[in-house]
């Protein structure tokens, strides 16, 4: 037997023990006394009423064990199953089959056992009742036949059980049923006659409504005089006494009318006989007071069920002639119903099936044996439809025969969607041939894995090799397999979608094939649990090779462009339609979205006093036979200041020779321009510098040696501001002659001065960049007033400061700059000077006229003070008219 087979017949064996809801309940007296008696028949110390589940086995009863459940792998009874009928082990521990089993050679030591098989109805086996020992153990044919009542007696009480609930679940159908039958009365009373049901017939012919007479006696819709004379009493004696007391008499409405009624009152007992209420049945038959009423009555009450069924019904006697059939048929077939005992059903078959139909009924009728044929009947408008048509027979006390009752059942939207399954199958595999896709079936349930024969091809396997979970894992390429595994894990996840969709590579362990494969599915849940996965398979591997081609040549391509800042762009002259990299937004600030992909677009950007120019050059070289193309001119960025560009071309023409694309780049030359446009400012600034220094120079020169009487001294001194100014220099020229920050300023022309005395020179102020020419004069003004200080001021004496500070006044319409030197601790001014020095002059020249500003000197007793004022803007703008000059 496969083992497609053997799941088959698993899954319609849990299906007949599932019928029986038995697992996981309480114990139950009737079944513990099964097993005390096996054990009792057997002289075992355990006995067991097991049903044996999906992969685990539940005890309803057991003996000597403790436990209610055990697992299968290793239990006697998965052994039991396999018998037709009873399994005896007299030694488990001499036994093949149980060899290594741990319940025989384990702690537990089983050694005995002997079951009897608990089968359905259907053949299909759910359980045993079985014993067991701890000893090898014999059993008679007494005992053997005596455990096999006793599984038969389990399988009654599972029979029982399953009866009486599918009984209560009858009642229910019914009292909803009775609930439609409003052309009945249906009342039910407790044992003393008090309403405790009181159906919608009731109220429609008694005229009370239920909630009225809940409660109420039985009595109330009898006449005064049946009141009068107990009828009801009599009537619910009688009923106990002979099963029923049918009646036919005058009863009363609530509007105090009489109506004639045919009932019948009967009893509601229990299993144990006991009484426990009355059921009263009536209806209307005022017009119909003929003898035999009550047989009638009760004959309409199961004609009425009968009548109202959605199906046909009919009736049969024991030789095979139909008798009755419902109205069902002959609204369906417009039969007229004029002949009872006769129907013609051979009219009303198609003719195509009417001879199946024939044979099947007179073999049913023969044998004896249910009867079940599906085909075509005929409507009343001339169309046909499939019907089912089903009959089992009524035997009378002999067990012979005597009636057949059936049912046929429109299934013809039912046959219709078969058919139009059929249809979709073909369509879907003649699809699946013509896209090479192939499908994979996974029954959870079952854990049986399909795939056909395209699928196997994608992991490199034949048309018949076997294939479950684990040849699948083996075969999916091994970075790959976690994400495989996670698809699956999401697909079957009842919280999620179902979806199944991933893309993995595939390993042939024969040859080392790598193929790419795509698989997309759907998970079909029940009750919450996932119990199948289906879907396609198909190989992608040319796909991703292309894919993974054109990925590598725009990644080329990409790392190409972004290797460079120009914007490099692809116009197409048949369309006009220009194509730019990310350059144009990283170089010039172009989003794409805000750009045309046009050349016209290109050519307004142009500055406009270029336009022109570049427009007729480059349509010079496109409507040439040239293929070269290159200018410089000004282009827009998105901020709209003007970046300076050099542009070169290249025309791509056709067999003809006419241009059908340019392919080019702009490079942004900006930066040269601007260090072109640099130099020569530099230069000019160079030759002002020059002639300025060689003016200050021999100024410097004159009154230093026209006012020192040393030439020692002279030379000292006239070294000493040629340094100052140096240094200045050096400053500026550190900043390309542009400006210079005011702190190196300072610290430039004091450096030479402090030494020792750095402490005692304090500067402080705010960082302000100084132009070049501010900063020359105000170096040499401080390199003089240091000078004087080491030499006559706070800086020749031990205990003497200098305070050098400076901030920008926000006064007044500019704002100014403004600068104080003051010397503390030094020797005291004990008169003002009589004549001003050559320093002096020389700080007046520096400041006052290179840049406009004030220099005050007050020279105080405590020290001297200076004060150098001048506007911001001309201690910041250079003269460009000088530097250009």
């Amino acid at each position: 037997m496969d083992h497609s087979t053997t799941r088959d017949g698993e899954v319609a064996r849990l299906r007949a023990l599932d019928r029986y809801q038995l697992l996981d309940t309480p114990r139950e007296q009737d079944f513990d006394e099964i097993a005390e008696a096996a054990a009792e028949l057997c002289e075992t110390p355990i006995a067991v009423v097991n049903l044996v589940g999906d992969g685990r086995q539940f005890f309803k009863a057991e003996v000597g064990l403790g436990v209610r459940e055990t697992p299968l792998e290793t239990s006697f009874c998965r052994q039991a199953l396999l018998q037709e009928d009873f399994l005896y082990v007299p030694d488990a521990a001499s036994d093949a089959r149980f060899a290594g089993n741990p319940l025989v050679h384990g702690k537990t030591g089983l050694r005995f056992y002997a079951g009897a098989l608990l089968k359905t109805a259907e053949g299909h086996p759910v359980g045993t009742v079985c014993v067991l020992d701890t000893k090898p153990h014999a059993l008679s044919e007494r005992q053997r036949k005596g455990l096999m009542r006793l599984a038969r007696q389990a399988m009654a009480q599972m029979e029982l059980r399953r009866s009486l609930r599918e009984q209560a679940e009858q009642r229910l159908l019914h009292e909803r049923i009775l609930d439609s039958a409003i052309d009945y009365a249906i009342v039910s009373t407790d044992p003393e006659g008090r309403v405790t049901r009181w159906n919608a017939g009731a109220e429609r012919i008694l005229g009370w409504t239920e909630a009225e007479m809940l409660g109420q006696p039985l009595d109330g819709f009898f006449t005064p005089e049946d009141r009068a004379a107990d009828r009801p009493g009599i009537e619910m004696r009688l009923a106990q006494e002979r099963g029923g007391a049918p009646d036919e008499r005058c009863h009363l409405r609530k509007d105090g009318t009489r109506f004639w009624a045919s009932g019948e009152l009967m009893p509601l007992r229990t299993e144990g006989g006991e009484t426990i209420g009355f059921v009263k049945i009536l209806r209307d038959r005022t017009d119909q007071r003929e003898a035999g009423a009550a047989l009638e009555a009760s004959e309409m009450r199961y004609r009425s069920l009968v009548e109202v069924s959605p199906q046909v019904v009919w009736f049969g006697d024991a030789g095979g002639t139909v008798t009755y059939c419902n109205a069902y048929w002959y609204d369906y077939t417009g039969q007229p119903q004029d002949e009872p005992g006769h129907v013609d059903w051979a009219n009303a078959i198609h003719p195509d099936h009417l001879e199946a139909v024939r044979v099947a009924w007179a073999d049913a009728v023969a044998s004896g044996q249910p009867y079940e044929i599906e085909f075509p009947l005929r409507r009343t408008d001339g169309q046909y439809r499939w019907f089912l048509s089903r009959a089992r027979p009524v035997a009378d006390k002999s067990g012979a025969v005597a009636s057949w009752i059936g049912t046929s059942l429109d299934i013809h939207d039912r046959r219709q969607a078969e058919d139009g399954l059929l249809k979709t199958q073909e369509q879907l595999r003649l699809a699946v041939d013509a896209t090479a896709t192939g499908i994979f079936d996974y029954d959870l349930v079952a854990d049986d894995l399909v795939w056909d024969a395209r699928t196997k091809s994608f992991f490199g396997l034949g048309p018949d090799a076997h294939v479950d979970l684990d040849v699948y894992l083996a075969r999916v390429h091994p970075a790959d397999r976690d994400g495989a595994t996670e698809a699956v894990n999401a697909a079957l996840d009842p919280a999620g979608s179902g979806t199944y969709d991933v893309a993995y590579r595939t390993v042939a362990p024969e040859d080392g094939t790598e193929r790419w494969v795509s698989a997309k599915g759907q998970t079909l849940f029940e009750n919450g649990r996932a119990i199948r996965l289906i879907g396609t398979a198909r190989d992608i591997t040319a796909d991703r090779r292309a894919e993974e081609a054109v990925r590598e040549a725009e990644e080329r391509y990409r790392l190409a462009a972004r290797a460079t800042n120009d914007a490099i762009w692809d116009w197409d002259l048949a369309t006009g339609h220009v194509l730019w990299n990310e350059a144009l937004q990283t170089a010039h600030g172009h989003a794409p979205d805000a750009v045309e992909p046009t050349g016209d677009w290109w050519i307004a950007h142009i500055h406009p006093e270029d336009r022109a120019r570049v427009d007729r050059s480059i349509h010079a070289v496109i409507d040439s036979a040239g293929t070269a193309w290159t200018d410089e001119y000004r282009f827009r960025r998105a901020d709209g200041s003007f970046a300076d560009i050099l542009d070169r071309g290249n025309v791509i023409r056709n067999a003809g020779g006419k241009a059908i694309r340019m392919i080019g780049a702009m490079f942004d030359i900006s930066e040269r321009k601007r260090a072109e446009e640099h130099q020569r400012l530099l230069t000019g600034e160079l030759q002002h510098r020059v002639k300025n220094t060689l003016a200050m120079v021999q100024a410097i020169a004159a009154q230093t040696f026209r006012n020192v009487e040393g030439a020692e001294e002279a030379r000292e001194a006239f070294s000493a501001r040629l340094m100052s100014l140096g240094r200045a220099h050096d400053i500026l020229t550190q900043a390309s002659w542009t400006e210079a920050p005011i702190a190196e300023v300072v610290e430039g022309a004091l450096s030479v001065h402090r030494g020792g005395t750095a402490s005692r020179i304090r500067a402080s102020g705010p960082d302000v960049p100084l132009s070049a020419k501010a900063a020359l004069a105000l170096a040499l003004s401080l390199h003089e007033l240091a000078t004087n200080a080491a030499k006559y001021g706070a800086l020749s004496v031990e205990t003497g400061g200098v305070d050098l500070r400076w901030h920008v006044v926000h006064e007044g319409e500019a704002p100014r700059f403004s600068l104080t030197w003051t010397e503390q601790g030094g020797p005291p001014i004990l008169a003002q000077p009589t004549r001003r020095g050559f320093g002096s002059r020389l700080i007046e020249r520096s400041f006052a006229a290179e840049v406009g500003g004030e220099v005050r000197l007050t020279y105080a007793p405590t020290g001297l003070t200076c004060r150098l004022e001048a506007p911001l803007a001309a201690m910041q703008e250079a003269d460009r008219n000088e530097a250009a000059a």
